[in-house]
């Protein structure tokens, strides 16, 4: 799947301003795990974006939530 976005670069739209933002998105499953990853290209960069989710997992989105929070911590400390 492939979207194109387009959005400005200045607080008043003009056409000839804006950037591109291509995205492509992939989905695969291996062992359990539904992964989705997101190719982004803004202006000439590419950037890759994974997103893995455990389709048998045993944690609550409780769980999960804590986990992502717990880990932004300990990077801010």
């Amino acid at each position: 799947m492939i979207d194109e976005i387009r959005i400005s670069n200045e607080k008043d739209y003009q056409p000839s301003v804006a950037a591109a933002i291509n995205r492509r998105t992939s989905f695969s499953i291996k062992d359990g795990k539904l992964v989705t990853q997101h190719q982004y290209s803004i202006d000439r960069k590419n950037y890759i974006v994974n997103s893995i989710f455990d389709m048998d997992g045993k944690q609550s989105i409780t769980d999960g939530v804590k986990h992502l929070i717990d880990t932004e911590l300990e990077k801010a400390s």
